[in-house]
């Protein structure tokens, strides 16, 4: 895979989970905050997404190491936030004088997720060693942290500011490895390479959408979310569809923070897609796809073909339409110690 993706924008999303009080052993005890992005936004206008942006400058500084060794973190805190293997290039391609990006990425995501929804993942000191699950700033008032975050949307550099002065700084350690996703060469938009982290809360907070950036604001289960897709009341990119049936396959928040936590130094397998068009519809081709090649930035065109070759091994989605997407799962078993999505087939095609 080529290491130089220029044009790639680098970002990072966060899977947000909450509990809910209202889980029965048959149902999910969990929701997930999804935000419908600008219909005016120059990439995937109208669509859902989980909260997230790119990364800024203000995320790589190293004032991030004075302001949590006042907090008396040392920089041997984050030695367990970096996987043991499996490291993407985005996250090994370090700068001088900056953060090493797996923890720039994590504030990057906790920024963002400030920014567009109002919640904001931090602890006010060193406290337990548990790291399962974050918390959130309930302390800040309304109107405070609207203004804040305001602030911090019109400048990135307001988000260090603003942790100083409430003696506050980001949970880096809440937040999990959890997949790689880089946009397809043959996107005529913006192109993203983007890590996507998951964290789990006790409870869900209070959410204060950016009105400027998002149009809604919603707290879903997976099986929900795929069937308002299906029902063409949502609209979702592939990472997030992909990623909401494999969430689909764990309904109980304590064993999906679990799993997370015990996952995350295996490390990322990076998705970046094939797109086939057949005479039937468009195919996403994924990695453990037999049918699936190495990506190149340079590869722009869409591969056309009348039919699809039989293959033994698939992991890959078949779209009819923007709203109609089946998940062909066969003889597939992800990498990296991950869980396979939940086959779906869209009633509605």
């Amino acid at each position: 895979m080529t290491a130089n993706l220029k044009i790639w924008r680098e970002s990072a999303s966060l899977i947000l989970t909450a509990k809910t009080i209202f889980g029965t052993p048959n149902f999910y005890n969990y929701k997930i905050v999804c935000l419908k992005r600008s219909s005016k936004s120059g990439f995937m206008p109208d669509t859902y997404v989980f909260p997230g942006g790119n990364l800024s400058p203000s995320d790589s500084s190293l004032d991030w190491i004075k302001l949590y060794e006042n907090f008396g973190f040392c920089k041997q805190s984050f030695d367990d936030l970096q996987a043991a293997e499996n490291i993407p290039n985005v996250l090994t391609q370090h700068e001088t004088n900056c953060l090493p990006k797996y923890l720039s990425f994590r504030i990057c995501a906790i920024r963002e997720t400030f920014e567009e929804c109002g919640i904001l993942l931090g602890r006010p000191k060193i406290n337990s060693a548990d790291t399962t699950v974050s918390n959130w700033a309930s302390f800040i008032g309304g109107k405070e942290l609207i203004l804040w975050q305001h602030k911090v949307h019109d400048d990135s550099e307001q988000f260090l500011k603003m942790c100083s002065h409430f003696e506050f700084c980001p949970d880096v350690w809440a937040l999990k490895n959890w997949s790689h996703w880089i946009t397809p060469p043959s996107y005529l938009t913006s192109k993203f390479n983007t890590i996507f982290f998951l964290t789990t809360l006790n409870q869900i907070p209070t959410v204060h959408k950016d009105e400027r950036e998002i149009q809604d604001l919603m707290w879903t289960t997976p099986e929900q979310c795929i069937e308002m897709n299906n029902q063409q009341k949502v609209l979702l990119p592939v990472p997030q569809f992909y990623e909401m049936s494999r969430l689909k396959t764990i309904s109980d928040v304590e064993s999906l923070s679990k799993f997370a936590t015990e996952r995350a130094k295996f490390g990322f397998e990076t998705y970046w897609p094939n797109r086939v068009k057949t005479n039937e519809a468009m195919y996403t081709i994924l990695p453990g796809d037999d049918l699936y090649k190495k990506n190149d930035e340079n590869n722009s065109e869409i591969t056309h073909v009348d039919h699809l070759p039989e293959s033994r091994t698939k992991n890959r989605i078949l779209h009819r339409s923007k709203y109609s997407n089946v998940i062909e799962i066969e003889n597939f078993k992800p990498k990296c110690n991950h869980i396979a999505p939940s086959a779906y087939f869209n009633k509605g095609c």
